[in-house]
């Protein structure tokens, strides 16, 4: 047995300490004596205070210290639980389109019984039961990981676990590509009660999107975006090119072919040259622009497509359908063709975002070493009560808190029955 929060039965003994103290210190009568001058004495209960070398009232002591303590030990919050292994791990398997297939041989070779898994690409999954099975099975998906996501389902893994084990490890199988993590990772791995061991693995190698642009405008706005998209970077390991076609004129029967053949096809239509052109909210990835945007209508979602950028009503402002080895992009977010929208910083992050290679194309880089390590932490894993949630349930505590009930009705009805002459 163990308790959510034990400084409540150090509360409860100091408390019953208290009652004994008290009950050392006895309040009596003196006897009383006849006096010819009693008329001069002032009226009022005469009474003295000493103290006991024995508690007095041992009974009534006993129901006032057992219900004290009953109290504290229902407030700590009591919690069985049965024996199991005294080290348990939660183990993060990468399942992105970042990974390769030494994620799951990593896995495989770490589990235990006993042990848990998380399943992680933008979503996470809980493995439980036929855990090595489960990892064998791993496949890499066409979807971007999400490191925060996996550390939600690990704690929640881990807390389960704490029922049948002294502390749980986290291990985190994983090629930690930047992509991967976000804001708040950082501070979920600062917040993880113990030991976190990073077992970090090869990384698919990353793409690049190679932009380029067919348009009967020769100062088309979307020029200088375009070049510098593409200029390289010289961070990590050098990207593979990724061929992306930005149409500002209408699609044909080649532009479905290179898709067909693996190219991202962005159709993205000119706007009439009108007046006025109201400021809109868009959002793409992590990247938000406000700046005057003229709407553009085009046919809903089809079967299999995903959104790739929205207005800040909730509608859809581009949307992505695969089509062979590559992709189909539709924009519909009209550029005025003067002014300085395509030059302010937030507008180039967002075209990054719709003029990305197709979905599931690796485009994160790998995690600087640095970084990685940050996440790491030495010490001994965490303990299964710390892992515990403050609001678990205590099966025993109602069962307690009647006791000490039930004890406290006794105390008033002996208390009520007692010879005055004590406190």
């Amino acid at each position: 047995m163990s308790f959510l929060a034990p400084l409540w039965l150090a509360a409860a003994a100091l408390a019953a300490l208290g009652v004994v103290a008290l009950h050392l210190i006895t309040t009596q009568r003196p006897p009383a004596s006849p006096l010819p001058t009693a008329r001069f004495v002032p009226q009022g209960d005469a009474r003295a205070s000493s103290r006991a070398a024995r508690p007095t009232d041992l009974l009534l002591l006993l129901l006032r210290c057992m219900a004290l303590l009953l109290l504290g030990t229902a407030f700590a919050g009591p919690v069985t639980r049965s024996r199991g292994a005294s080290l348990a791990r939660v183990i993060v398997a990468d399942r992105s389109r970042a990974a390769q297939r030494d994620v799951r041989d990593s896995a495989v070779a770490l589990a235990r019984a006993g042990d848990a898994a998380v399943l992680f690409d933008s979503a996470a999954t809980l493995v439980s039961v036929s855990l090595t099975d489960s990892l064998r099975a791993i496949t890499n998906g066409r979807n971007r990981g999400s490191i925060s996501a996996a550390l939600v389902a690990a704690r929640r893994a881990a807390r389960d676990l704490a029922r049948s084990a002294d502390s749980v490890e986290l291990v985190v199988v994983s090629p930690l590509t930047a992509d991967e993590v976000d804001a708040a990772s950082a501070g979920m791995f600062t917040q993880w009660p113990g030991r976190v061991r990073l077992v970090r693995t090869a990384a698919v190698r990353p793409v690049a999107a190679a932009v380029t642009l067919v348009s009967n405008d020769a100062d088309d706005a979307l020029r200088p975006v375009i070049a510098a998209l593409n200029v390289p970077t010289a961070q990590g390991q050098a990207p593979t090119p990724a061929p992306v076609r930005v149409l500002r004129v209408e699609l044909n029967g080649a532009d479905s072919a290179a898709a067909r053949a693996g190219t991202a096809v962005v159709s993205w239509p000119h706007i009439a040259a009108a007046g006025r052109v109201a400021a809109e909210g868009l959002w793409a990835g992590n990247a938000t622009l406000v700046a005057p945007l003229e709407r553009i209508d085009y046919p809903g979602t089809l079967a299999g497509s995903r959104i790739v950028a929205r207005w800040a009503d909730g509608k859809p402002a581009a949307i992505e359908w695969p089509l062979g080895a590559g992709c189909i992009r539709r924009i519909g977010v009209g550029v005025p063709e003067a002014g300085d929208v395509t030059l302010q910083p937030a507008f180039g992050a967002v075209a990054r975002v719709l003029l990305a290679p197709c979905e599931g194309a690796n485009t994160g880089a790998a995690l600087s070493d640095s970084m990685a390590k940050s996440f790491a932490r030495g010490g001994p894993a965490a303990t299964a009560a710390a892992l515990r949630s403050a609001d678990e349930s205590a099966p025993l505590a109602p069962w307690l808190f009647g006791a000490a009930l039930l004890l406290l009705l006794g105390e008033l009805v002996m208390r009520r029955d007692a010879a005055p002459v004590h406190a």
